[in-house]
C-alpha cells in the first residue's frame, strides 16, 4: 500500500548502471513511493543484483514491466504517478552500422515517456541527457568553455552524440509546444562519462572503457580528454532534479574533473599494479589507421587533443551537488568490475 504522505515517482531503466543508483537514492530518501521499470520482471539475472544492492529497500520497490519501444507499456507504468525520472537510454561503446538504430529509440522512447507524462498530468519529468548534447562542435567552432547554453552541432556529431542531442531537443520542443495550462516541468541532467561503484554485474559501456584499459586492449592511451563524474553524484542530481523547485525548466551539466585517457590509465596502474597495460599516449596516425576498420577508434578521432572544459557551477549552486574525486570514481568502477568478474581478478603479489 502506498503511504498517502509519499509522492509517487516512476524511474525507467532501473536495471542499468545509472538507473539502479538513481532508484536507490530515491528509495533511501524516504519521501517517495518508487515504481521502477525493467524490460522483464521475471528476469532473475537482472533482478538479483538489485535485490542485493538495495538490501531492505528492495521490498519497498514496485517493479513494473515496460519497454521504450512499447509506448503502451510506458503509458501503463506512468499512470497515477506524480513524477517521472527517465534514465533508460542506450550508450554503446561502438558506433552502430545504422545511426538510426541508436537515434530512433532514444528520441521515440523519450517522446513516449513525455506523452504519457502529459496524458497522466505528471508534475515534473527529469530526463537523463548527456554532456554529449553540449560540447560537440566543429574544429572551427570549438570553445574553451561550455555551459548549459551550448548545444552539440548534430552536423558534425557521431551517432551517440546525435542521439542524445536530438532526444533532449525533442523533449524541450514537446513541452514548449504544450498549451500553457497543460505544461509540466522538465529538467535535464547532462553528465559526462559516468564512473564509480556499480550495483549491477552486467558488462555495460561505461565499465567497458575501464575493462579495455586494464586488460591491455588499448596499445596505448589516445590523446583524448574524457571528463568524469561519479554515478552517485549523477543519481543525487536526479533526486534533486525532482525535489528542488528552482530546477524546473533547466538543464544541468555534471562534471567532476577533466581527465585525459592517460590519467585514467595512470590512476588504474597505481591502484592495480599487477595488471599489465600501457599508460603512455599513442600517436594519432596508428589510431587513424585502426579507425578504418574499428568504429570505436573512429569515434574518438574528432576529440583528439581537444580540451573539453564544461562548467559545472549550476549543478553545485542549484542542485547542491558536491562532487566525488574523479580518480576515486575510476578506482571504484574498476573495483566493481573485478568483484563481478567482468575484469579477471589478479591478486596483488
Amino acid at each position: 500500500m502506498v503511504e498517502s504522505s509519499k509522492k509517487k515517482v516512476v524511474i525507467t531503466g532501473i536495471s542499468g548502471f545509472l538507473g539502479s543508483q538513481v532508484c536507490l537514492y530515491f528509495l533511501n530518501d524516504g519521501g517517495f513511493h518508487v515504481r521502477g521499470t525493467v524490460r522483464d520482471t521475471t528476469n532473475e539475472k537482472k533482478l538479483a543484483p538489485l535485490r542485493k544492492g538495495f538490501g531492505d529497500k528492495y521490498e519497498q520497490l514496485e517493479l513494473f514491466q515496460a519497454d521504450l519501444l512499447n509506448p503502451e507499456s510506458l503509458d501503463a507504468a506512468i499512470a497515477g504517478q506524480d513524477f517521472v525520472v527517465h534514465t533508460a537510454s542506450p550508450f554503446p561503446i561502438t558506433t552502430p552500422k545504422k545511426e538510426d538504430d541508436l537515434i530512433k529509440p532514444a528520441v521515440e522512447g523519450t517522446l513516449a515517456v513525455l506523452r504519457a507524462a502529459h496524458k497522466h498530468k505528471v508534475k515534473r519529468v527529469v530526463v537523463t541527457s548527456s554532456c554529449a548534447a553540449i560540447f560537440v562542435q566543429s574544429a572551427q567552432n570549438h570553445k574553451d568553455r561550455f555551459t548549459e547554453e551550448d548545444w552539440t552541432d548534430v552536423t558534425v556529431a557521431g551517432a551517440y552524440e546525435k542521439s542524445k542531442t536530438l532526444a533532449e531537443k525533442a523533449a524541450w520542443d514537446f513541452v514548449n509546444a504544450l498549451p500553457q495550462d497543460e505544461k509540466f516541468e522538465l529538467v535535464c541532467i547532462n553528465p559526462f562519462l559516468i564512473q564509480g561503484p556499480s550495483l549491477i554485474a552486467s558488462d555495460f559501456s561505461s565499465g567497458q572503457i575501464i575493462k579495455k584499459i586494464m586488460t591491455g586492449e588499448f596499445p596505448g592511451m589516445p590523446k583524448v580528454m574524457m571528463p568524469v563524474v561519479d554515478v552517485r553524484d549523477v543519481a543525487f542530481a536526479h533526486l534533486q532534479g525532482i525535489k528542488v523547485p528552482e530546477a524546473a525548466g533547466q538543464r544541468f551539466a555534471l562534471v567532476a574533473e577533466n581527465l585525459w585517457f592517460k590519467n585514467y590509465a595512470e590512476t588504474l596502474k597505481e591502484a592495480y599494479p599487477q595488471y599489465k597495460f600501457k599508460t603512455g599516449e599513442i600517436g594519432f596516425c596508428p589510431v587513424k589507421v585502426v579507425s578504418w576498420f574499428d568504429s570505436s577508434a573512429k569515434q574518438i578521432l574528432p576529440m583528439w587533443g581537444r580540451i573539453i572544459n564544461v562548467d559545472n557551477t549550476k549543478s553545485k549552486t542549484v542542485l547542491g551537488v558536491q562532487y566525488h574525486d574523479g580518480r576515486e570514481s575510476i578506482r571504484e568502477m574498476a573495483k566493481s568490475m573485478i568483484q563481478y568478474g567482468v575484469i579477471p581478478d589478479k591478486k596483488k603479489k
